[in-house]
């Protein structure tokens, strides 16, 4: 839905005018932009009109072209005798009638093309959660929106067109169990085996379905009758995965691909099929103040008929115990002669004493947050555990993710004073980690955490061994396994690096980590100056969001000679975020041979890189 900001101002002052322009700015703008990104237009409205797409990646792409062909075409016109539209996209069901579209699909898009800023995008959170991965500009969260006629609030995103809140490098993501779990729609798999050597003995390929019994674990419905969002049952799900992906002889697969799943009717048997899985796990969640109850049932992938299905209810301080039931009737069930898991070694390896229902809410709510991977919502996050801290004090949890927030701000280059985020986050995972007896989970987010610390620190030594130890806590860990490469490379352990992203790769073959993972790899061996080598394992990177790849293509591009495609590189990291410099490249580095970054800023210089 679109209209015109200050319509009937534009008509008093000039109505041939302004007729004439929309008329021009429909034909030779809107028509033909509806016609390459396949949309219809259902009626126009006098001072604005709605339009039909059946994919939101063409409406999102044909609203910014709108928007920007409509500026460009009225650069030499005076400000007040533009026109400017406001442009709102949501996804959802409508009702059609005679030749017009009406219900809440098209009111909560007019509602948020009333909100939306002048010559902007706002788009709702069904759309943008289809929209992840698959466009080239930002989404800074708008906050949930009170909109009329509409009970449930409405997730809004703000398309940033300049990109100036992008990254400037491949993301830190917050691990946690839950990996990306507000947006991702590719899939990461975590392989648990007794080992990883008796997993490569094995020779299975991840992903294929072999002789281990394996389960994709779906998202849990939400039944608590309420505007609650999903991220409860999300959080549970993944919980549960998590869990699972420690257990000897089982494979689990990953939330980012289970999760693709969501909010459709799915037959299991080829859900089992494209995963690779001998069972699915499905069921719901319903919370109701300090009251849990799970529903679940475990389903035979190949049958389509049920193991078990079970209800398993919970009341008091200890979400995770309610977890471990189901997570130990899947294992019980799958696995046979469980042998040395039992409950108490289940417990050491994963559980926590106690956690009240409330912070364990504040914990989701802030993850999903920090998850969402924008400066907007990071902000968001740091106030949700403030708040969770301020009546839960003693919370390792928060602290944890209290500290993510700080640390992420400062290392996707969103933060005024990097240093002091780098400092605060240092400070609280000391503080969680000197709680009395943390759990291994806790352990393990702190090691992880405190290794990225320590290497903006320049302690690299230090880095290294609180990447081993996380890495330790959970060694088929593929995300972690992919993230911590980061550490070797800054530290100088090149080798290991590459042996890590070895290990992450032959674990999961999924596009999104294997993209990553291209990412890691070419700059492994950038660094250790074997450039075309460098090059080839660059090839995999497709992302179009972050500036850290194609600057170090260009950097590589360069040191072979081949200058004209290393500034088109270069090219390509100035319409990602176009105030890049060597300032920045320089202020977001961290080696232990300084002599490194120098050089890099050389060859960015050489292709014209400003200093500032």
């Amino acid at each position: 839905m679109a209209d015109v900001v200050g319509y009937s101002r534009l008509v008093e002052q000039d109505e041939a005018g302004t007729l004439s322009a929309l008329k021009n700015l429909r034909y030779d703008i809107l028509d033909p932009l509806l016609s390459d990104h396949r949309g219809r237009m259902i009626k126009l409205l006098g001072d604005g009109f709605l339009a039909e797409f059946a994919s939101v990646v063409d409406a999102v792409n044909c609203a910014v072209a709108v928007q920007k062909q409509a500026a460009a075409g009225q650069a030499e016109i005076a400000p007040e005798r533009r026109i400017v539209l406001r442009i709102g996209i949501n996804l959802g069901d409508v009702v059609v009638e005679d030749h017009d579209l009406l219900g809440d699909g098209v009111n909560i898009a007019a509602r948020l093309e009333q909100l939306c800023e002048p010559g902007g995008v706002l788009i709702s959170g069904t759309a943008y959660d289809h929209l992840q991965g698959r466009f080239g500009l930002p989404l800074d969260y708008a906050g949930e929106q009170q909109v009329k006629n509409i009970a449930r609030p409405v997730r809004a995103y703000r398309v940033d067109f300049d990109g100036t809140r992008q990254p400037w490098r491949m993301r830190f993501r917050p691990y946690s169990r839950r990996l990306r779990w507000a947006a991702a729609l590719a899939a990461i798999v975590l392989v648990a085996g007794a080992s990883w050597s008796a997993f490569m003995r094995s020779g299975a390929a991840p992903g294929s379905t072999s002789n281990r019994p394996s389960v994709a674990v779906l998202s849990f419905d939400d039944m608590s009758g309420n505007s609650a969002p999903t991220y409860y049952g999300d959080g549970v799900a993944e919980d549960i995965i998590s869990m699972l992906s420690r257990v000897p002889d089982l494979k689990v697969v990953a939330r980012n691909s289970s999760f693709t799943y969501k909010g459709r009717p799915v037959d299991v048997r080829q859900v089992g099929k494209e995963l690779g899985v001998t069972h699915v796990l499905e069921g719901s969640i319903r919370k109701d103040a300090d009251r849990l109850r799970i529903v679940a049932q475990l389903i035979d992938a190949k049958t389509g008929e049920h193991v078990w299905a079970e209800r398993f209810d919970r009341s008091g301080t200890d979400p995770w115990a309610l977890q471990d039931e189901v997570t130990e009737k899947i294992v019980a069930d799958l696995v046979g002669d469980i042998g040395t898991l039992k409950k108490a070694q289940y417990r050491d390896a994963w559980g926590k004493d106690s956690t009240s229902l409330q912070e364990y809410d504040y914990y989701l709510r802030a993850h999903d947050l920090l998850t969402r991977l924008q400066l907007e919502p990071t902000e968001q996050a740091r106030q949700v555990s403030i708040e969770g801290l301020s009546k839960f004090p003693g919370s390792a949890l928060l602290k944890l993710e209290l500290g993510y927030a700080y640390f992420v701000r400062g290392w996707n280059g969103w933060s005024q004073d990097p240093t002091a985020d780098y400092r605060q986050a240092g400070a609280l995972v000391r503080e969680a980690l000197a709680q009395p007896a943390p759990s291994p989970m806790e352990r393990r987010l702190g090691h992880f955490l405190s290794a990225f610390i320590l290497s903006t620190e320049r302690k690299f030594e230090l880095a290294l061994g609180e990447a081993e130890a996380a890495i330790d806590l959970s060694p088929h860990d593929v995300y972690m396994l992919a993230a911590l490469s980061q550490i070797s490379v800054m530290a100088g352990n090149t080798e290991q690096a590459l042996e890590w992203i070895d290990r992450a790769a032959s674990l999961d073959a999924n596009p999104e980590i294997s993209q990553e993972l291209a990412v890691y790899r070419g700059w492994t061996l950038a660094v250790s100056g074997k450039y075309e080598e460098s090059l080839a394992a660059f090839s995999g990177d497709h992302d179009t969001e972050s500036t850290f790849g194609p600057v170090m293509r260009a950097i590589v591009l360069n040191r072979l000679g081949r200058t004209e495609a290393a500034a088109a590189e270069l090219g390509k990291a100035l319409q990602i975020d176009p105030k890049f410099t060597q300032a920045k490249w320089r202020e977001l580095s961290f080696y232990s041979d300084p002599t490194i970054v120098e050089h890099e800023i050389a060859d960015l210089a050489s292709l014209g890189l400003p200093e500032k």
